[in-house]
Formats: structure tokens, sequence, C-alpha cells
């Protein structure tokens, strides 16, 4: 039987797939269920930035800020305790529970009052952090190097306060991913993961008012973190995730062929339930014994721009040439 083990970002997982946060991280039962599973590590669901502000305002909304300083100071921190409580505790209790690498996770748009979250969640033990951030660039005024140097900022300032390892969920939103990536790195980062979903609103033509799209990838869509990944293996300091589109044994294999460390799983939990973790990492198993991959270090990259005698096939400006051989 072949060896899964692998590296992420210092971490030593028994197999690469990784349940990503969501819902179905966000209970003690569904995360031993992940680990009965055969993943090789979690995500906690996300604690969310503007979950706790707008509580906070929710709690304290029609309070005197001149009568009641006080009180409003108190409900003020009372709600965005918790959330930060209840997290806590879930991030404690797995910790005791699961014998696999339990990273924690922060949904925010900047650094802020995360810091001194980020120090609370690695003193009970997480293994990591994964920040999820997004800057939406919707804003005419704001150029893109004012956007990326809050990125950097953000990694910065938590890194400053962090000994744990870190990664970062980020879009392809970027002009410069290559470089982005790479400045992230230095910045503090020890792994991107490739690449956020977003919320994506749609409209309802008949009651004509908004509706949420479709909220879980497709198969299909493996390829977009697959190209970045193949262009990006060896090119930067980082460790590469892939996250979007995985649904089988047969994307995770691509990933790792294409450079990628790790694979964290969503939306096919929620499609085939948790159970079918073991079904991706048995295929993967039984991939490697066809192939005669002993370990996964065998093939990690195999596929990656930096391995192929002609890289520009991961090149879409060369999509044409590399295919007819037309220029």
């Amino acid at each position: 039987m072949a060896d899964l083990k692998t590296q992420y970002m210092g971490l030593c997982l028994k197999n690469p797939v990784i349940a990503a946060s969501s819902r179905l991280t966000g209970s003690m039962d569904s995360l031993l269920r992940c680990e009965e599973a055969g993943a090789g590590a979690v995500v906690l669901k996300s604690l969310f930035e503007e979950q706790i502000l707008f509580d906070s305002e929710k709690m304290v909304e029609g309070t005197d800020m001149g009568v009641y300083t006080d009180a409003f100071d108190f409900l003020s921190g009372v709600s965005k305790n918790y959330y930060l409580d209840q997290y806590l505790s879930l991030l404690e209790e797995a910790k005791k529970r699961l014998s696999i690498p339990v990273i924690a996770s922060i949904n925010c748009i900047g650094a802020g009052v995360w810091t001194e979250y980020a120090e609370k969640m690695e003193a009970l033990g997480a293994d990591a952090l994964e920040l999820n951030m997004f800057i939406l660039p919707s804003d005419p005024e704001q150029r893109s190097e004012d956007i990326e140097k809050k990125y950097m900022s953000t990694v910065k300032e938590i890194r400053s306060v962090l000994t744990i390892p870190m990664a970062m969920k980020i879009s392809s939103h970027f002009t410069g991913l290559a470089g982005m990536v790479e400045a992230l790195g230095e910045a503090g980062l020890n792994a991107v993961v490739m690449f956020n979903r977003f919320f994506r609103p749609d409209i309802d033509i008949e009651s004509l008012k908004f509706t949420s799209g479709n909220i879980f990838s497709d198969p299909s869509e493996v390829v977009i973190p697959l190209q970045w990944i193949a262009l990006l293996y060896g090119q930067t300091r980082v460790d590469l995730a892939a996250s979007t589109g995985v649904h089988d044994y047969t994307g995770v294999v691509k990933n790792i062929l294409a450079g990628a460390n790790a694979v964290e799983i969503c939306s096919t939990l929620f499609k085939n339930g948790i159970e079918h973790l073991g079904k991706l990492i048995t295929g993967m198993n039984q991939w490697m014994d066809r192939h005669s991959f002993e370990k996964v270090t065998d093939f990690l990259g195999l596929l990656s721009k930096a391995n192929l005698e002609h890289p520009e096939i991961w090149e879409r400006s060369q999509y044409i040439k590399a295919l007819t051989g037309i220029s």
C-alpha cells in the first residue's frame, strides 16, 4: 500500500486531503466524523469579522453612549467575546479529541483585533491558522496597490504575534497573482490556498429580488486552481494548497501532479456526505499503486511548469501554439 503522508506548511499530514472550513467543520461531532473518514487535517469553520461586528452593533442598538457609556462598552465586549469564546471552546475540545492537525480559521478584511484572537488560538493549541481574506475591488477610487498593501499589512501584523504556521485562502482577482503570492510569503505566510469561493448574488427576474447563486463548486472548476498551482510550483517560497472543484480522487491527484502539497475538500462533502472523504483517499491510494508511486513526493509537481519539457502548455497565451504548433 502506498504511503500517503505529506508535508504542508511544516505539518506532517497522514494524507493530503483536508476538510475545508465550512458548516461541516463547525461542531465536534462533524470533526470526529471527518477524522474517522480519513481526513489528513481539518480547518475549523471560520470565525467571521462581519458576524462579530454585526452582532455587537445589534446588541448595543439604542444605547445612549453619553449616559450609559459603561453599559455600551460592556455589551459590545460581551457580544464580541461570545462568538470568540464559542470558537475557542470548539478549538480546545478539538485539540483534545482529535489526533490530526487542527487549523483555526479567521475570515477577515484586515488585522484589527485579530492579532489578539490569533494569539488565543495559538495558546489553545491550534496547529496552524488559515486567514480567509477578500477585499472586493469594487471602489473605483481604490488602486490595486492599496488593496495589496492591506493584505500584506494584515499578514505582517498577525505574523508578529504568531509562531505557528499561517496560510491564506486567496482569490484569483489579482493583477499580478504570481508576484502577490511571493510577496505574501515574504510577509510571513507559509502557504496559500487557491482559491476562495465567494457568495455569488443572482437575480430572480420574476420577483425582481436578489437571490443567492449556486454556492457549491462543480467538478469542471478544478482547472481553476490547477493551472496556477502548476505555474507556481517551484517558483515560490510558500506551500500551495488547492481548493475549488475537487469532488473525487482524480481532482486530488491532478492537483498534486500540478504541485499542491494539500487539497481542501468542501462542496462534495455537502453533496455526498463526510464519509466521501474515505473514497477520495482510497481512490488516490489505488491510483498510486497502479502507477507504482510509493509515496506522494514521487509525483508531487511532476506535471508542473517547472518539470515539463514544454512548460508553455500551462500558459493560456500559448494555448494555440502548444496544441497546434501555430505561432
